[in-house]
């Protein structure tokens, strides 16, 4: 930049020189100057003119092609890459390889599913109508046997019933009659075996009474101690769940005899065998666990002998609880799991029992009537023509008692398990008055030959009460509707269901509870009955026991239970008497007895006639 300023500054001088003096001669031409600026882009030229057309290009390799063929291809078909299809057989050839074709595939896809069926066409024209039918056989019934022209109309291939003899004729021959094919089936086809079982019908309860129950609570837990449950008492804890609610112990009188039969009275009763450090204990009501032993220990022994000896009362028999101090409310003490290691006790001074009586559920007894019968005339038809000119048969068999599995009782005898009464039910005469023997009449047919054993207890049916069950007793009354007369059989009951109908009270003990004097063998851990501590008057007697009842003795109070009631419906379900007749017709009976067949044994008839 520097030299083009010299260069510049050098022409100017020049010029300015010579335009002070005349034209001289032409100086030397001076050096070329700079490069100028590229100058702007001219316009487009014109398009040129399209050059001659260059030479045809090579031909190229032939494409495979799909011939069509019948039946597989030959070597001759096609070129190699070509593909052949057979649209007989639908198979597909190819693609062809060093002039050989491979083996065929099929293109016919698996059958598919059948479609749904079309919608139903229209009705086509009704046709035209067909010729007249021949006449058909007819089934004629009338009263009396049939003749050639008796029914009227009745013409060649029909048949007849005669309904006052129970026969049957036919077909009818071309000449009119009827033929030699006459069958009086309509009495030999009515042996008949009728059976029927009997219970209690038309069960009506006319009583239910609930039961009393006791409900026991805590009051007062104002028994304040410095009880801190130790690791022992977790122990005895875990293995008794009552023990918040009464840890009395009974001990072994001899050190390892596994005979516990030494219950400790009072605080002084402690230091002195059998209530010394080391000996085995259990706790008496501990029935979770009756073999669970455990041993004494000092810490027991100064506990229960504190407060002047006063402690081993509340310490043996208060409920305990490890909530504060709460003389004035009642509540249920803490749970056993809050009976934990560390925790303190306090004690309750009042045990109360509220008896009530239930509303609902199962402590129940209740009351019943109800019937049992049959009529032997309504179960068998024509019952009179069979006994007239037949023969009738009955047995009866008795069920078991329903904690026996109300079972039939197979009697012991000649009729297979089965008493026979078929004296009374020939004996009658319908209208003509009941069972006739020695001049009694209508009696209780069951008191004819009654089984050894009898029915539930009683001698025969009806006779007395029956006891279903236990607690379950029904007992007969006679009443209008009771009936024994001509086959018709009416009893009527009444039914107690249930313990204490009468409602006596059972004296229950709520107050301190012992085992005193009894013993406890290991291994069974059997206990008796607990029976009132009367050596203990303190946890829970008057007035630490309180009831919205009378207490009498040293904490009894009177409680009416009633338990075992049974609904409606278990008596109807029971069953007391099965019922069999044999209805043999006198056609029957006359062709038996011509082949000497007794048939007056029923065993023996039975074996000639199916029933």
């Amino acid at each position: 930049m520097r030299k083009v300023l010299l260069t510049v500054m050098m022409v100017s001088s020049l010029l300015a020189f010579n335009a002070c003096k005349k034209d001289g001669a032409t100086g030397p031409q001076g050096p070329a100057g700079p490069t100028g600026a590229t100058g702007p882009q001219g316009p487009a030229g014109a398009v040129g003119a399209t050059g001659a057309q260059g030479a045809a290009g090579a031909a190229g390799t032939p494409g495979s092609k799909i011939l069509s063929t019948t039946g597989a291809p030959t070597a001759a078909t096609g070129a190699d890459g070509d593909y052949a299809f057979d649209p007989t057989s639908k198979m597909l050839y190819g693609p062809k390889a060093a002039g050989a074709w491979p083996a065929g595939v099929s293109l016919v896809g698996a059958t598919g599913a059948t479609g749904a069926t079309g919608a139903t066409g229209a009705t086509g024209a009704t046709g035209a109508t067909g010729a007249a039918g021949v006449n058909g056989t007819k089934f004629l019934a009338g009263n009396g046997a049939p003749t050639t022209t008796y029914p009227s109309n009745a013409v060649e291939g029909d048949f007849y019933f005669d309904k006052d003899n129970s026969t049957f004729y036919g077909p009818k021959l071309a000449d009119g009659t009827w033929g030699t094919n006459v069958m009086p089936l309509g009495m030999a086809y009515a042996a008949r075996t009728y059976t029927i079982t009997r219970g209690f019908e038309a069960v009506t309860q006319t009583s239910k009474t609930f039961g009393q129950v006791a409900k026991v609570t805590y009051k007062n837990f104002d028994i304040i101690t410095t009880y801190e449950i130790n690791a022992d008492d977790a122990i005895r804890i875990a293995n008794y769940p009552g023990w918040s609610d009464n840890r009395e112990m009974i001990f072994e009188t001899v050190n390892g005899s596994g005979v516990f039969d030494a219950v400790p009275t009072s605080a002084a009763s402690f230091g002195v065998a059998p209530f010394v450090v080391g000996r085995r204990f259990m706790y008496t009501g501990n029935t979770a666990n009756p073999t669970t032993t455990f041993n004494l220990t000092a810490v027991d022994i100064a506990r229960l002998t504190s407060n002047a000896g006063a402690a081993f009362g509340y310490l043996t028999y208060a409920k305990a609880t490890t909530g504060d101090s709460n003389p004035a409310n009642s509540y249920t003490p803490a749970n056993q799991n809050e009976l934990i290691t560390g925790k303190t006790l306090n004690f309750a001074r009042v045990k109360d029992v509220n008896v009530a009586a239930e509303t609902s559920g199962a402590n129940y007894n209740a009351t019943y009537t109800a019937q049992t019968k049959f009529d032997l005339n309504a179960l068998v038809p024509n019952y009179e023509k069979y006994k007239q000119d037949g023969k009738v048969f009955v047995k009866y068999k008795y069920y078991t008692a329903n904690n026996a599995g109300n079972s039939p009782i197979v009697h012991a005898g000649a009729n297979a398990g089965w008493v026979d009464l078929t004296t009374y039910a020939n004996s009658y005469v319908t209208g003509a008055g009941g069972y006739t023997t020695a001049g009694v009449t209508d009696v209780n047919p069951f008191s004819l030959t009654p089984p050894a054993g009898g029915v539930m207890g009683s001698a025969y049916l009806g006779a007395a009460a029956v006891t279903v069950a236990p607690n379950q007793v029904a007992t007969p009354v006679v009443l209008a509707s009771t009936a024994n007369l001509n086959g018709n059989v009416v009893m009527n009951w009444t039914i107690a269901s249930g313990t204490n109908l009468a409602g006596a009270p059972t004296s229950t003990a709520f107050g301190p509870m012992t085992y005193s004097g009894t013993v406890i063998n290991v291994p069974t851990g059997a206990r008796p009955a607990a029976v009132n501590r009367g050596f203990e008057t303190a946890f829970y007697s008057v007035p630490q026991l309180t009831s919205n009842v009378a207490i009498t003795g040293t904490g009894n109070v009177d409680i009416i239970a009633r338990t075992g009631g049974q609904a409606a419906t278990y008596f109807e379900s029971t069953k007391l008497v099965q019922v069999q007749v044999f209805a043999i017709p006198g056609d029957v009976i006359k062709a038996l007895k011509a082949k000497g067949v007794n048939v007056d044994n029923v065993n023996e008839v039975s074996q000639h006639v199916k029933l």
